[in-house]
């Protein structure tokens, strides 16, 4: 290659680094957080050095590569400042001490020195559509009656927060708490994308469905996000609702090795499910700046989901289960750098993690959930059945349906004539009940013989390794910012208190029939009760149902996979 052929290769790279930098200049114009890869620019600082070295031979593709790391370093400043939002809830669904603490998170750690920690202490039935309504309403299940995973937000019969902020003349944004589809339009402004359970991509304002577009058609195990004519147009969407270069970026690489390498199931979920916690953290913040809610929320999935698949990994020193929490810690400390003078945050988990408990062959079987289901349902009443580990859940919704159903089970035999289930009560909840295999010593020759109420056994329990990790009851609180007396710890917290708490870091009054209390801030004097507001809330119209795919890919329902 002559000299003057690689001059004139030199020059139209240089072009081409000027128009894309002008581009993303544009791009960061109208979305300020949009370039967040500064190091990029390097690059063409780098290429501009060359060109002053070739003199005068490369003068106009040096001029250009000047003009392309100029522009590249200018679009990558963050000229936002504090966010307007007096209180942010961060939801770290499964997080746990146990492991915060013998990890290196510096954000986790900077935020508990720098602020006020305690052991959330979760109740029973231990799953998450309850303990999040709980954390929301500051009431036991007995009084929001969300018991099962099949749920919406009509089924919550009390005030939430949110719903007592919009009362008060807040604006609120709320992004992935549970249970909260479909989705309503604020009085005062905000914003409103539905959790996992959202069986449609419904959001409030409708700009933000691609996100949950994205989310229900890129599941754990899918590899596609759908039909290739719609990627680029799906990508528009994603960007004009505040996703970043960087992520964009890790999209594309993870796409590439996909195709190309094939990764193992591990390593798919883990890139999947970080990948989808980038967009979250993209575009949860930019609303924030967008739509200035006084108090806002989001929450977190990846740590319980991983948890539920790679616990034993973790505990032999793998990586899944720490990419989840290194990037609740990286946007932990994103929030906490962005907070105003006055801004307050709160992180809380519903529960912690453990093992499952390793009884039975190794610990390794599951209790299979929609032929019992199909049965109660048929025999006494409709029912909904949750897998927690070697637990099962049965939601009834009333103390005398509860009873009805144990009577029935306890008549489910096997063939010796023997209850084929241990059967219990929940202290936090009559209305449920417990369950657990009255004989655990399992193997496969039980499996293909033996039966329970004359259908054979295999409908009931299966021999799987696919789920290790378990909600154990001890989880996170941990607040941080303005009032926040630096360096303390309050012990053991409830998880009935986690409500009043965030109704007092937001400056509003929680009421006289919440049996918790307040944390950290003061509160304001209560009112009677909020419940007055449930039935004059107008409930968006949305698709019936849950995502019942998500439900099997967390292990919490049959999955019908073979193991």
């Amino acid at each position: 290659m002559t000299r003057k052929h690689g001059e004139r290769i030199f020059l139209v790279s240089s072009v081409v680094a000027l128009v894309v930098s002008v581009s993303v200049a544009a791009i960061d114009a109208a979305h300020p957080m949009f370039n967040d890869l500064p190091s990029l620019g390097i690059g063409f600082a780098i290429a501009a050095a060359v060109g002053v070295a070739l003199r005068r031979g490369a003068r106009w593709a040096t001029i250009a590569y000047i003009g392309a790391t100029t522009t590249w370093f200018f679009s990558a400043g963050d000229p936002l400042g504090p966010l307007p939002t007096r209180l942010i809830v961060f939801g770290v669904d499964g997080a746990t001490w146990q492991v915060i603490d013998r990890e290196p998170l510096p954000n986790f750690a900077r935020l508990a020195a720098g602020g006020t920690r305690a052991n959330l202490i979760s109740m029973e039935p231990m799953f998450s559509p309850l303990l999040w309504t709980t954390i929301a309403s500051g009431r036991p299940v007995a009084e929001h009656g969300v018991r099962g995973f099949r749920v919406q937000t009509s089924d919550c019969q009390v005030a939430r927060w949110w719903d007592i902020a919009e009362e008060s003349g807040a604006s609120v944004g709320l992004y992935k708490w549970l249970v909260d589809y479909p989705p309503r339009r604020f009085a005062h402004g905000g914003f409103w994308v539905p959790g996992w359970l959202a069986p449609a991509p419904d959001t409030w304002p409708v700009r933000l469905s691609v996100v949950k577009e994205v989310e229900l058609g890129n599941r754990l195990r899918r590899k596609t996000v759908g039909a290739r004519g719609a990627t680029w147009d799906r990508a528009l969407r994603l960007l004009r609702v505040g996703v970043r270069l960087g992520t964009f970026a890790k999209a594309a690489t993870w796409t590439l090795r996909d195709q190309l390498s094939h990764p193992d199931d591990a390593t798919r979920n883990v890139s999947l499910q970080r990948l989808r916690g980038d967009i979250d953290r993209d575009v949860f913040i930019e609303q924030l700046y967008v739509e200035r809610p006084s108090v806002a929320s989001l929450n977190y999935y990846a740590v319980d989901g991983l948890g539920h698949l790679y616990w034993d990994r973790h505990e032999a020193g793998g990586t899944e289960l720490r990419a989840a929490y290194a990037q609740a810690d990286d946007l932990l400390g994103e929030l906490a750098d962005r907070l105003g003078p006055h801004g307050r945050l709160l992180v809380v988990s519903d529960h912690g993690f453990a093992a499952v408990d390793a009884a039975g062959t190794a610990g390794q079987f599951l209790p299979l959930t929609e032929r019992l289901r199909e049965r109660v349902s048929a025999a006494v009443m409709p029912v909904d059945v949750t897998r927690l580990g070697h637990k099962l859940v049965v939601g009834v919704g009333s103390a005398e349906g509860a009873a009805a159903v144990r009577t029935w089970l306890t008549s489910l035999v096997n063939a010796a004539g023997t209850p084929f289930y241990q059967v219990a009560s929940f202290p936090d909840d009559e209305g449920s009940v417990a369950l657990t295999l009255t004989d655990e010593a399992l193997s496969r020759e039980r499996l293909g013989s033996e039966t329970v109420g004359g259908e054979p056994i295999e409908r009931y329990v299966t021999l799987t390794a696919a789920y290790t990790g378990m909600h154990e009851k001890t989880g996170v609180f941990l607040a941080f910012g303005a009032d926040v007396p630096p360096g303390t710890n309050a012990g053991d917290v409830p998880l009935l208190d986690a409500a009043p708490t965030i109704l007092a870091g937001a400056d509003l009054p929680a009421a006289m029939d919440m049996p918790g209390r307040a944390q950290v801030w003061p509160e304001r004097p209560r009112v009677a009760s909020w419940d007055w507001l449930v039935p004059t809330l107008s409930i968006g119209t949305g698709a019936p149902g849950v995502d019942e795919e998500m439900l099997k890919q967390l292990g919490y329902i049959d999955d019908g996979m073979k193991r």
